[in-house]
Formats: structure tokens, C-alpha cells, sequence
């Protein structure tokens, strides 16, 4: 069970702990085994805010995170990059599920949500999104199912 957390919902990951999203991936993380995954330029997107620097510092120190090799995603960039199949200016996120096995990604990014759960880049299972819904519906029973029925990511080699 892990996610991918796209750039474009950092800090409001961060900041805003109270909204039900948020909230549902804290727990998810802190109480319910699971894991969110970093490498790459994703990573180096997460380190451009120092809050989250250390929380990802924190999480990797408590087993609460998978950090894959900056090359082995770099890698897998460049050959996903080469399919000229991305639509998104994200191809190190599909890099990070293809290499991690990881099929759910919360983002706003709409070109970004197409390419991950484009099966030509992201091959089977197909990807998952989580992301905030329309409206104003509290959406957290949706979420927690999600989040509990991703499947299980391959972790990094060391």
C-alpha cells in the first residue's frame, strides 16, 4: 500500500492537515502501514520546501517511506520521456509508479492524472487517482478505500 504524491499538493498536504484528503493519507500513513514513495526529480521537487524536507527526512527514518535510486528513476525518465506517449510535463512521476509499482497518485494535474492511468505508460494495474472531488462532499470513506485496497509497491533495491 503507498502513494505518490505529486508536487502541485505538497503543501497543501502539509499545511492543511485538517482537510478531510489530507487527513485521510496522514492517518493512512501514521496508523495503517502505509507508505509514500520519493525519488528522483519528485524528490527533488519535495526538497524545494523545507517542511517538507524534514517530514520526508522523518518518514524515511520511521519506515514510513520508499526512496528509489535518483538514477534508476532518472532512467526510467529518459525511456518514458522516448515513447513521446507523455502528455504531462511529469514523466518522473510515471517513472517513480513504473519502477515502484506504486498505482495511486494524488494530484491535480489533470495531463498528469491522464499519463498515469494511461496503461501504455503505466502498465497493469492501472492507475489510480486521489484527489479532491467537486462540490463540497466529504469524500472520506471514498479515500480510506482507496488508499487500503492499493496494491503493494515493490520496494527499493538497496
Amino acid at each position: 500500500m503507498a502513494l505518490i504524491i505529486d508536487a502541485n499538493k505538497v503543501a497543501d498536504y502539509l499545511n492543511d492537515t485538517d482537510d478531510p484528503p489530507n487527513r485521510v493519507i496522514h492517518d493512512w500513513v501514521n496508523n495503517r502501514g502505509g507508505k509514500l514513495v520519493f525519488g528522483g526529480r519528485q524528490l527533488q521537487e519535495w526538497y524545494k520546501i523545507n517542511k517538507a524536507r524534514r517530514y520526508v527526512r522523518v518518514l524515511l527514518q520511521a519506515g514510513r517511506a520508499f526512496r528509489y535510486a535518483t538514477e534508476e528513476v532518472d532512467n526510467k525518465e529518459a525511456e518514458v520521456e522516448s515513447t513521446g506517449l507523455c502528455r504531462s510535463d511529469d514523466p518522473h512521476v510515471i517513472a517513480l509508479a513504473c519502477i515502484s509499482g506504486v498505482r495511486v497518485l494524488y494530484s491535480e494535474d489533470k495531463a498528469l492524472c491522464d499519463d498515469f492511468r494511461d496503461t501504455e505508460l503505466v502498465p497493469q494495474p492501472r492507475g489510480k487517482i486521489y484527489r479532491r472531488p467537486k462540490g463540497k462532499s466529504d469524500k472520506t470513506a471514498q479515500y480510506r478505500r482507496l488508499l487500503l485496497q492499493s496494491p503493494p509497491c515493490r520496494p527499493p533495491s538497496s
